[in-house]
């Protein structure tokens, strides 16, 4: 079967190595994971599937950075109280 490495999947997914292989590690379970210094091997034939997987993380990633945005924004908006009395 035909194999494809993160860094190609990348750039199927029009993103970076990096990201693609934080994706991959969300997704799969350590067990399944490529050791440290080992390399991803994806089949071909799974790349429709990890297209559509991708862009769930994606959006998933954009909703939590917002949140913690927004989370922050509300605490920089808190009223400040003056304790000098």
């Amino acid at each position: 079967m035909a194999r494809i490495t993160a860094g190609e999947l990348a750039t199927e997914l029009g993103t970076d190595g990096r990201t693609v292989r934080k994706f991959l590690r969300s997704i799969t379970p350590a067990e399944n994971q490529p050791g440290k210094g080992s390399r991803w091997g994806i089949e071909k034939k799974e790349i429709r599937s990890l297209r559509s997987k991708f862009t769930k993380y994606q959006i998933a990633l954009e909703e939590s950075k917002a949140a913690k945005a927004a989370e922050t924004d509300n605490t920089d908006d808190s009223p400040e109280t003056d304790d000098e009395a």
